[in-house]
């Protein structure tokens, strides 16, 4: 095309082709290409790796250094021979017997009755009843909630008066002597300080005499239970309850301990549905069986 007014040839490019030509030329050899795409993280563990040796070998003079000075300090004040190391291992041991609450030591020798021992300097107990979640005061106590020391201190107290029951009346020592503990609180409930009842015995008697019995709030707010002028009399009482009526054929299990809280939970002795387990738990847990040898 030429300009009409001075005739000079006039030239007009299209740049927009070859604009997309360029694009085009770029994706091109980025997909030919790939090893121009962008750094990942992978191309970068060379160098964390290359640092980390440099480091090590900067820091490993004055490591090594360090650990000698450990090692002379070690050697001329604790590695000593001529240190007591017999009397400070004695001395650990004991601090740590002290420092332990727990530990305890208990010896099984040929005495029925020497499980039952405790350490009799130790310091005294606080009252049990103090240290118990149960909200029922007259409710039996399961085998857990029984103070080691207080219930080994029962059961030597009463071992023989248990055995001369079970000898009159055929009932085993050890299911007595677990009822005992589990309903007296090892002693220390209210039937068993004021009534002299280690068994939770109640009274069904319309017409009581004065000191009789008492109130007191079990399973029924009009629960009477029953007052002994002494503690073997509850115990005699007992034993002339479960040997005979509803609890007789218990006698047919002999000594099988676990046969009688079974049939005595049965036979509605308590309400507890545990019962059985209390008593079992408790027969075991502190070796009343060996009571019945």
């Amino acid at each position: 095309m030429r300009n009409p007014k001075r005739d000079v040839p006039l030239v007009i490019i299209d740049t927009r082709n070859k604009g997309l030509k360029s694009m085009q030329d770029d994706r091109l050899r980025s997909t030919e290409n790939p090893n121009e795409a962008e750094m990942t993280f992978g191309d970068l563990v060379p160098l964390f790796f290359m640092v980390i040796q440099k480091m090590w070998m900067t820091l490993q003079g004055p490591l090594k250094e360090l650990n000698d000075r450990i090692i002379q300090f070690l050697k001329a004040n604790v590695f000593r021979k001529n240190l007591p190391w017999f009397k400070l291992g004695i001395l650990s041991m004991v601090a740590f017997i002290m420092l332990k609450k727990d530990f305890q030591l208990n010896f099984a020798l040929a005495s029925p009755l020497s499980v039952f021992t405790d350490d009799r300097a130790a310091e005294k107990e606080s009252n049990l009843s103090q240290s118990l979640s149960v909200a029922n005061p007259y409710a039996p106590l399961a085998a857990d909630d029984l103070q080691d020391r207080r219930a080994k201190k029962f059961i030597r107290a009463n071992a023989e008066l248990a055995r001369s029951e079970m000898n009159k009346f055929g009932i085993p020592a050890s299911i007595k002597m677990a009822q005992a503990l589990i309903e007296s609180r090892a002693g220390t409930s209210r039937l068993a300080e004021n009534n002299n009842n280690f068994f939770g015995m109640k009274c069904f008697s319309k017409n009581c005499k004065k000191g009789h019995c008492s109130n007191a709030t079990d399973d029924h707010h009009k629960d009477f239970f029953r007052i002994y002028e002494k503690p073997t009399d509850s115990w005699r009482a007992h034993s002339r309850l479960i040997s005979n009526g509803r609890y007789a054929h218990l006698k047919s299990h002999n000594k099988d301990y676990k046969k009688w809280a079974i049939g005595l939970k049965k036979a509605g002795y308590a309400t507890d549905k545990r019962y059985h387990q209390k008593l079992i738990n408790t027969i075991e847990k502190y070796q009343l069986y060996r009571l019945d040898q």
